[in-house]
């Protein structure tokens, strides 16, 4: 398995599965390829967007994009293709990321009221994260054509996070939320 930035070559794979991976209301409204381009270089080096590469095959079972805060990593988009799952690819892109980046890892996740967002959280707890059911969260809507939703927070290692003012940082950079400043 490879992790290959993004670039021109894999925007389409990277943009198909994002598209379909994400609701909505769960994603960045990117008009076309040079938009996400231009999006990751507007962000200085704090935003991170990964294709993953089955290197026995031409293909890219997963993506990634995730944001470097003080203390943390933010894991934004994190989705492997339907028919790759269960083959162990999720837990070896997270695993590259606790290596490479950092173990303290922060994500959102949807409400357990599906199968679907209970397997989930499932999933990142047999990989070490915790629910962080102290913080009442939603989720800011990513534009204003875009609904904001509750969301529950999990954290990996050691995130400091005792309330919501410790997301200031995330909520602005990420959803251009300010918290009352």
């Amino acid at each position: 398995m490879k992790f290959i930035e993004l670039n021109i070559g894999n925007l389409p794979d990277f943009l198909d599965l994002y598209n379909t991976a994400f609701p909505l209301d769960e994603r960045r409204l990117y008009r076309d390829n040079e938009d996400v381009l231009k999006f990751i270089e507007s962000k200085g080096g704090k935003f991170h967007a990964y294709a993953v590469k089955d290197e026995k095959r031409d293909f890219y079972p997963g993506i990634i994009t995730y944001w470097t805060f003080e203390g943390y990593v933010y894991i934004e988009h994190f989705a492997v293709r339907p028919e790759e799952r269960g083959k162990n690819i999720g837990t070896r892109i997270l695993n590259h990321l606790f290596e490479t980046v950092s173990p303290n890892v922060l994500i959102e996740v949807e409400m357990p009221y599906s199968e679907e967002a209970m397997r989930r959280i499932r999933f990142y707890e047999r990989n070490g994260f915790k629910v962080r059911e102290e913080i009442e969260y939603n989720q800011p809507p990513y534009s204003d054509t875009q609904k904001g939703m509750p969301m529950l927070l999990m954290t990996h290692g050691d995130v400091v996070l005792n309330h919501t003012d410790d997301l200031r940082e995330m909520l602005k950079e990420v959803y251009n939320y300010n918290m009352g400043d």
